[in-house]
């Protein structure tokens, strides 16, 4: 930068470009909010189907977030500008006072263009009038000054030109649309840049390092593992790494898939060691990172970029060298596989783009091949090899993904997958032994499907009870239901897959109001809180089928008590003790309902008992599943707003446990409202509760008095509605089991 550049620069036409800059940037924000809040979340909600349900509600969704990147991109450069404007304004202050001080001791600067400036002596015209002092200098106060003065318009230039350059990256870093990079200031920008180069230094060292894999020291497989673990979520040193890949005379798209098999089930010497476990999932994490939005080997518009295409083409083909070749590459079932088992790996989250054309890509293959599966089909081994497997753990980690891929007003993925679907060593599923189970294929659809209908990853309970969904997540959980209900009674051949069991669960507590609602009220209408059009005696078949897992029955049950509480807890104490009390009816419509929907649940639970028959241990290892393992406060897992919900939901599941049937034998089961009662108990107890903490204890006495509220209102006409429960459960399952 010119020395009279930053002297006399007018920087008000750059403060003015700032001002325009945060305007630009007020209205993106506004535009922003307007597109997420009203565009993008009506069309979330909105109950489409055809055209609308794909490609309009795909539009709105990419041009809400486009409006997003627009305001991140245009405050990032509003930032930059108004950094650097300060920092050249501080540099011009510090230059003037060091020419200021200068002056002092009768030296100056002057400008001689194109960046060059010589230190000279001021010449005073009356420097030899008599009387007359000049202030002196050394030659070292001139190096000073030259010195401090080429110190300041380094910076300034450095200011200036590192501006410049991160504000064209920032605009060149993605060819469609704008950056999503948020910058604070120049300096962030700066850092960024130079981080870029530094990832991609280490990619290319990492590269190499995988390229020697099969021979590297432990020490060059460590060091190989802090390089990807350290780079694994840049998009620079990502595609920089997975492009670069040179493995066994193989590169790019076929190293990769030869690194995946070179890394999974057992490494190079047949042991899976930490090491080879840790480049394993940081590789997995490079190829997500690599492949998603706004990375070089990203997506466009939604679509796979041809590197991507490319990947896919190399699993599904192979590379046709013969089999003793140090670098063949099988395709089909086996090369679909190593790209799945990749993406499965650890907890990376691949984009929409890439895992539903990964669906698309297997799909097309079973289905166009006639015998995709042979040599694994009719065995367990199918269950584990499945290239379907690695891709639903993938899935499930990106749930709006998820929910794309099966949403039935989108795609038929959902009925092929559920109905249509030729599953390897399905046919020997239900006999396998529990670890392989919750290792199968099938256990791993169980988890996307729950992603997919609920909005959140699996295992994670809802953040609140009832929880509420949208249309799609909605249909798929419909779907799902549809397509286990049946009239199914106990799980026979046909019934639902034990893989699906325990994700089951999981979706019908994440549904649990719209449950409640469905197994206590006779409704003609949609639920209220994800609008389910699905009636009881559908319901019902699919709880039954659900709870051969007694883990997964366990689930929904913690999710009733919990929405009970959680209900009961809105009513005044009066109403649960005066009929004339504000809310009295509808307490006791509501009492009425849980009975009801538990009676349901108890009926399940009878039917499972009855079919384990004189097997002892079957039926104390199931019981045991709904045990509550800490004394005197169950665990529900469930998170519970306040301790009087916490309390009556305590109260509730241990009165429960207490209760639980051993064994039910013929006439037990002929007869269920003579011998089952755990569920009614349970509300009872909870009732109880609930005015110890809402009523003062001198009138308490008002539970005892019949006919009243609570003697005749909630508890007999409770459990009335619990036998009818009962009974309407053994019928909605169909023929009962045995």
């Amino acid at each position: 930068m010119d020395l009279n550049v930053l002297l006399h620069g007018d920087f008000a036409a750059l403060g003015q470009a700032i001002s325009d800059w945060d305007s630009l940037t007020k209205r993106l924000e506004t535009l922003e909010r307007d597109a997420r809040d009203n565009l993008k979340a009506k069309a979330t909600r909105a109950r489409w189907a055809g055209v609308n349900a794909t490609v309009t509600r795909e539009f709105v969704a990419k041009t809400a977030d486009e409006f997003t990147d627009a305001h991140t991109q245009a405050q990032s450069v509003a930032n930059i500008l108004r950094d650097t404007r300060e920092e050249l304004i501080s540099y011009r202050d510090h230059l003037q006072e060091v020419i200021e001080n200068a002056r002092k001791k009768n030296l100056t600067v002057v400008d001689d263009g194109c960046g060059m400036f010589h230190v000279q002596m001021i010449v005073h015209p009356d420097r030899a009038a008599k009387g007359t002092t000049v202030p002196e200098h050394t030659e070292t106060d001139e190096e000073l000054l030259r010195e401090e003065v080429k110190r300041v318009l380094t910076k300034a230039t450095e200011s200036d030109s590192t501006a410049a350059h991160a504000l064209k990256s920032l605009v060149d870093s993605v060819e469609e649309g704008f950056a999503d990079s948020a910058y604070g200031d120049r300096d962030q920008a700066v850092a960024a840049e130079k981080q870029a180069v530094q990832d991609k230094k280490d990619a290319e060292q990492a590269a190499r390092l995988y390229s020697r894999l099969d021979s590297l020291s432990d020490e060059e497989l460590k060091q190989l593992a802090e390089l990807t673990e350290k780079g694994k979520n840049s998009p620079v040193f990502a595609s920089e790494l997975v492009k670069n890949l040179d493995y066994r005379g193989r590169d790019g798209q076929e190293a990769l898939l030869l690194l995946s098999q070179s890394l999974t089930g057992g490494g190079r010497d047949g042991r899976d060691s930490t090491a080879e476990r840790r480049l394993r999932e940081a590789l997995s994490t490079s190829l997500a990172t690599a492949t998603r939005p706004g990375s070089p080997l990203g997506p466009n518009g939604g679509t796979p970029s041809e590197w991507t295409e490319k990947l896919l083409r190399t699993a599904r083909e192979g590379n046709g060298l013969p089999a003793q070749h140090p670098g063949s590459l099988a395709g089909g079932a086996t090369g679909l596989g190593l790209l799945t088992k990749l993406m499965g790996s650890g907890s990376a989250v691949y984009d929409s783009s890439l895992l539903t054309a990964t669906g698309d890509e297997i799909r097309d293959y079973e289905t166009h091949t006639k015998h995709p599966y042979e040599g694994i089909a009719d065995n367990w081994k199918g269950t584990q090899e499945d290239p379907m497997s690695g891709l639903m753990k993938a899935m499930a980690r990106n749930p709006e993904a998820a929910e794309s891929y099966f949403d039935p007003h989108r795609n038929d993925n959902l009925d092929y997958f559920l109905k249509r679907r030729d599953w390897p060593g399905g046919d020997v599923e239900n006999k396998m032994p529990q670890d392989l189970i919750d290792s199968s294929a099938r256990h791993y659809l169980g988890d996307a499907l729950e992603a997919a209908s609920t909005g959140h990853a699996p295992g994670i309970m809802a953040p609140a009870i009832p929880a509420r969904h949208d249309p799609a997540q909605a249909a798929v959980f419909s779907g799902v239901v549809s397509a286990y209900g049946q009239g199914i009674a106990g799980d026979p051949a046909g019934g639902m897959p034990a893989g699906l069991r325990h994700s089951m669960g999981g979706m019908m507590a994440d549904y649990v109001g719209d449950v409640h609602q469905i197994l206590g009220q006779d409704r003609t209408n949609p639920t209220d809180y994800s609008g389910l059009d699905v009636k009881a005696q559908d319901l019902v078949p699919v709880i039954r089928a659900m709870a051969e897992d007694g883990t997964a029955f366990a689930k929904l049950h913690d999710a009733e008590t919990s929405y009970v509480a959680q209900e009961l807890d809105k009513y005044d104490g009066q109403a649960f003790v005066r009929e004339d009390a504000p809310g009295a009816k509808e307490l006791k419509a509501f009492v009425g309902q849980s009975n009801m929907a538990l009676g349901q649940m108890d009926a399940v639970r009878a039917d499972v008992i009855y079919q384990m028959g004189e097997d002892k241990k079957s039926v104390n290892a199931w019981n045991k599943m709904m045990q509550y393992h800490v004394i005197g406060a169950p665990v529900t897992g469930i998170p519970l707003a306040g301790d009087t919900i916490q309390r009556l939901v305590d109260v509730g599941t241990a009165e429960y446990q207490n209760n639980l049937n051993a064994e039910v034998d013929k006439e037990t089961r002929q007869n269920l409202a003579g011998h089952f009662s755990a569920g009614h108990r349970q509300i009872d107890a909870m009732l109880e509760r609930a005015v110890h903490s809402k009523v003062p204890e001198n009138q308490w006495y008002l539970m005892y008095q019949d006919p009243g509220q609570f003697e005749r209102g909630l508890q007999k006409g409770g459990l009335g509605e619990y036998n009818d429960g009962l009974t309407l459960g053994v019928g909605s399952m169909g023929k009962p089991a045995g």
